[in-house]
């Protein structure tokens, strides 16, 4: 996890349309090959060279960005300064000369992110509330568990509410104007977090005891769900090699 500003962004998004209009699938393969070599493990290339479906290529290598960043915070694990997506609705959508907050993972010899990693602009309040956290644990004071979120206004009702039952006491949260609620200073322990209003309700189980915070998004559909996005901090690695020696050729 890592604040940075995008410095580059490889391909242009304008690359893959030409791209998609390449009729020869073998030809596309050779480009892939030549422009990912030294980021893509053996097992990517042989994939890509061999795939048993000849019609297409998997979305993660045919629509693969390279997005490199000024890093100014490292937060959690080794120094990165560059990570992968993929120009689909399944990756984030980077732009140049931006900040961002950065949750990245390794993907063999590249760590990728995505639209549901966490990542977000620095300034927005998803990451301003995970700043906060992460900072605060990186100084040897962490914060108390805590579960934060926001009911997308589109599902948000008057009558919503948003209780948190744990084993010692239960909260009701009152909703902001723009959906968004904070359960603040809990213990490390499990709860179950409700949703409800006139069309129905729905839970989850949180397991606070491993997390150092959790990230709630309810939506409605046909009954109340809650997706979200746990942080699970732990000490930084120091047994991965350095994010340049991972840069590959350009073509």
């Amino acid at each position: 996890m890592f604040v940075g500003r995008v410095v580059e962004i490889y391909p242009a998004r304008e690359t893959f349309a030409t791209q998609s209009e390449q009729p020869a699938l073998p030809e596309l393969r050779r480009r892939l090959l030549q422009r990912w070599r030294g980021a893509l493990s053996a097992g990517d290339e042989r994939f890509i060279r061999t795939s048993p479906n000849r019609d297409e290529i998997e979305t993660r290598y045919g629509y693969l960005q390279r997005i490199r960043f000024v890093v100014s915070e490292v937060l959690a694990g080794p120094q990165v300064r560059e990570v992968y997506t993929v120009a689909t609705s399944c990756g984030y959508r980077f732009e140049p000369g931006l900040d961002y907050l950065v949750n990245s993972l390794r993907d063999g010899d590249r760590y990728r992110t995505g639209a549901c990693s966490g990542t977000a602009l620095v300034g927005a309040d998803e990451a301003v509330e995970d700043l906060k956290a992460l900072r605060a644990w990186k100084a040897g004071a962490p914060l108390a568990p805590r579960i934060y979120g926001r009911i997308d206004p589109a599902d948000l009702r008057p009558d919503a509410t948003v209780r948190l039952i744990g084993e010692r006491e239960t909260r009701t949260v009152r909703l902001g104007a723009d959906g968004r609620f904070s359960l603040d200073g809990l213990d490390k322990a499990k709860y179950r977090l409700q949703v409800e209003d006139a069309r129905g309700a729905g839970e989850r189980e949180i397991n606070l005891a491993i997390l150092g915070c959790f990230e709630a998004t309810p939506w409605f559909s046909d009954g109340w769900h809650i997706a979200g996005s746990p942080t699970r901090l732990a000490p930084p690695l120091v047994d991965e090699p350095p994010a340049e020696l991972l840069v590959p050729h350009k073509q």
